[in-house]
């Protein structure tokens, strides 16, 4: 009988093991008309349920009726009234998400808890009156960015984040003039930004503030 029950603890503690793996956040890409989309899994898992959401550049929407099975679970997607079931498979440090709608599936990475892109980031810029140094900390969650904007004329929020992958934008709203910000992280450990400010583009480069 003792040999029945620690048998039966074992098979429920490794189960519940791979439903803990699930948990986190998890990162793929799925073909579109208009080019590939990223989109960042957030998994909730405990032994026999699942919930969370999936975020892209369109925005979040939550995971429904989400079931785990040991290592395969299965969860469903509901987008403007039409419901997608979906089914996937952890595998090591992946996951292979299935459904009838892709040929070839979709592999989900799990995602760093922190982004090389957060931070805070120095960089210079010309004006009429001449160069001014700006400040900006980055603080990314899954697809979404936010954080501030420091210079001589004080510090205002991010607005309007969006992340997807190395690229990323957001706005900053000086005293009622939007100025909307293209940026690109490059492989030096830099940022490239592309700033429109009144119909006029303003490129400077970021580099990592020292810790």
């Amino acid at each position: 009988m003792k040999g029945c029950i620690t048998l039966f603890l074992v098979i429920l503690l490794g189960s519940f093991s791979l439903a803990q793996g699930l948990n986190g956040k998890w990162k793929g890409n799925v073909s579109t008309p208009n080019g590939d989309m990223e989109l960042v899994f957030n998994f909730k898992a405990t032994d026999a349920s699942l919930t969370g959401d999936i975020t892209s550049a369109m925005g979040s929407i939550p995971i429904e009726n989400g079931k785990v099975n040991g290592n395969e679970f299965s969860y469903d997607i509901n987008i403007n009234g039409s419901v997608f079931s979906n089914s996937g498979k952890l595998e090591g440090d992946i996951i292979k998400i299935s459904n009838p709608m892709m040929e070839e599936g979709m592999i989900l990475n799990r995602v760093s808890d922190k982004s090389k892109i957060d931070g805070k980031w120095n960089g210079t810029a010309s004006s009429p009156q001449g160069e001014f140094k700006l400040t900006f900390t980055f603080a990314v969650d899954g697809n979404k960015l936010t954080g501030k904007n420091s210079s001589d004329m004080g510090e205002v929020d991010l607005t309007n984040g969006v992340v997807n992958g190395n690229d990323f934008s957001f706005d900053v709203d000086m005293g009622g003039m939007v100025i909307s910000h293209k940026c690109k992280y490059m492989p030096d450990d830099s940022i490239e930004v592309k700033a429109l400010v009144m119909e006029n583009e303003m490129i400077m480069k970021l580099t990592r503030a020292s810790q």
